[in-house]
């Protein structure tokens, strides 16, 4: 599916369209699991939807970070309870959701200017 385009800051790591296997940031396409800043660089994440922890997700936060959204294509595979509660517990909120509501939520999120990062497990 693609998007309307949105006019935002040039740095801004806006999501133009995405499948159930990628997703495409500005004009390069991932087909890998990533970590997605609202700006900066798109890193790769090492974790898959099986081994993702609460330890690993409060490892990859950014100060003050205030949401976190984690975009899985089935999110029956993850055990969700110990990473909300950890995060909650910080006084961060998380989503886990399918990827097309996680890449719509991301832009959501990158136009109120938001302080977050998105997660993206296709594998």
């Amino acid at each position: 599916m693609k998007f309307n385009e949105q006019i935002l800051e040039k740095d801004t790591n806006i999501i133009k369209s995405y499948t159930t296997n990628s997703i495409t940031i500005l004009d390069k396409k991932y087909n890998y699991n990533v970590i997605v800043p609202p700006n900066k660089s798109v890193k790769k994440c090492s974790k898959n939807a099986n081994n993702i922890t609460k330890e690993f997700i409060i490892e990859v936060l950014a100060d003050n970070l205030n949401f976190v959204i984690i975009g899985i294509n089935n999110t029956g595979t993850l055990n969700k309870t110990p990473i909300i509660s950890e995060l909650n517990q910080k006084n961060i909120g998380v989503e886990i959701m399918n990827i097309s509501s996680a890449c719509s939520s991301h832009n959501i999120l990158l136009a109120e200017k938001r302080n977050f990062i998105s997660i993206f497990l296709f594998e």
